[in-house]
């Protein structure tokens, strides 16, 4: 365990924290780098087929979850 906080309270929450984003990451970074390379490839944003105001696909991704 790291320490960031003096309070061992914190530091035990912040860990979870980095543990629950990691997990996130490994579960779903495949699938978000893949969007987001097909966005890049394709040279526009989703929202360009949708007419609506541009948002990064990670953006879109985190609404879904």
């Amino acid at each position: 365990m790291s320490k960031v906080y003096d309070d061992p309270k914190y530091n035990a929450a912040f860990d979870r924290c980095v543990d629950v984003m990691a997990r996130l990451l490994q579960k779903y970074g495949p699938q978000l780098l893949e969007q987001m390379q097909e966005t890049a490839k394709d040279g526009c944003t989703q929202s360009a087929v949708s007419g609506k105001q541009p948002v990064p696909v990670y953006q879109e991704f985190d609404k879904a979850a």
